[in-house]
């Protein structure tokens, strides 16, 4: 592809910042927002609207409009620049616009499930699960946890065996034109479904894995970590929307049965190895009105929570609350010990 001029990338690098993250779907107040690059609790993106760049307080993410997308998008420089020409509407010399890609807004069930039944829990994710985290055997496999070991690359050949490349796209897992292809999911990662309470897959959250992969060369090991260190730790599938995780229990709960509810699926599969019932909301900031619904359709109003100790935690213990007492149900407040931060750190030092 003819590289572009100075003064096109210039012209690009001009674009207001917060403008470019609205574009992006991210919710900017004050110029700040939640971090897409991490599993950001309370808003550590800060926009400099003089200097025209973003940064992350906690992942040290950081950058200008161009960096952003090609970050969030997981896109190539050039197909960055292809993305805010097109939708800004400005012509860049060597470069025809074209119609942008949207992401789907439909989850496409019948993929997902073909992808999480042939995949497997790879030896990276059972580290992490088992040797890392001390998560239960029997819960992990319950949940139909799997994980993406290999480049993205080797993921669409295996995909491409069964699905065409206008079906991929229409999913969402691959983008990109000609020899730039690129795969949705960052490598390695957990694949953890989400089901209804009656058993159908509703969605699917990635859990990048880090820095696991080990390379022979220290410039392909360097190469990859600080790849690592930009990548979103927790992505919805395109099509997906954030709800309940593990809302199957719910129909298994006796009245007056212990419920405990979680901020997000890592704290969840702490307490399950417990051997209590839990459920997850995935983050503070998703209590949605559909949410509550479908927690208040509980069985049950013997309700447990161990809030994360720090502010989002109270955001959502707050949150929970509330709900709890528009439904009758009864709230009991657990104390995590000093130190740790989580139900998941506290259930690892057990």
């Amino acid at each position: 592809m003819t590289p572009m001029d100075r003064a096109d990338i210039d012209k690009l690098r001009e674009l207001p910042i917060e403008g470019v993250a609205e574009r992006l779907g991210l919710n900017v107040k004050r110029h700040h927002c939640l971090c897409p690059f991490h599993g950001d609790r309370t808003p550590s993106l800060s926009f400099s609207v003089k200097r025209n760049t973003y940064r992350c307080w906690s992942c040290s993410a950081r950058g200008d409009p161009i960096d952003l997308v090609r970050n969030y998008l997981n896109k190539s420089f050039v197909e960055a620049c292809q993305w805010l020409a097109d939708e800004n509407a400005i012509i860049i010399s060597e470069y025809k616009p074209e119609k942008t890609m949207t992401q789907p807004t439909k989850f496409h069930a019948d993929f997902y499930s073909f992808l999480i039944g042939n995949l497997p829990l790879g030896s990276l994710a059972q580290d992490f699960l088992f040797n890392d985290r001390k998560y239960n055997h029997d819960v992990v496999s319950r949940l139909d946890i799997k994980s993406v070991e290999c480049s993205g690359r080797r993921l669409l050949d295996f995909l491409r065996q069964r699905f065409t490349e206008e079906q991929l796209q229409e999913y969402g897992i691959v983008s990109g034109q000609a020899d730039r292809k690129h795969c949705f999911f960052w490598s390695p990662c957990l694949l953890i479904p989400y089901f209804s309470v009656d058993g159908s897959l509703e969605g699917i959250q990635s859990r990048y894995l880090g820095t696991r992969m080990r390379f022979n060369t220290a410039e392909a090991q360097a190469k990859h970590d600080a790849i690592a260190a930009k990548a979103p730790r927790f992505q919805f599938s395109p099509g997906s929307h954030p709800m309940i995780f593990n809302l199957p229990v719910l129909k298994d709960l006796k009245p007056d049965e212990e419920l405990w509810i979680t901020e997000g699926v890592s704290d969840c599969i702490g307490v399950m190895s417990s051997g209590r019932k839990a459920i997850a909301i995935p983050s503070a900031t998703l209590l949605t009105s559909k949410n509550k619904v479908l927690l208040a359709s509980a069985p049950t109003r013997n309700w447990h929570i161990a809030p994360d100790q720090d502010q989002a935690g109270e955001t959502l213990f707050q949150a929970i609350e509330a709900t709890a007492n528009e439904t009758g149900a009864k709230l009991t407040r657990h104390q995590l010990p000093e130190g740790c931060k989580d139900f998941s750190e506290y259930w690892k030092r057990r």
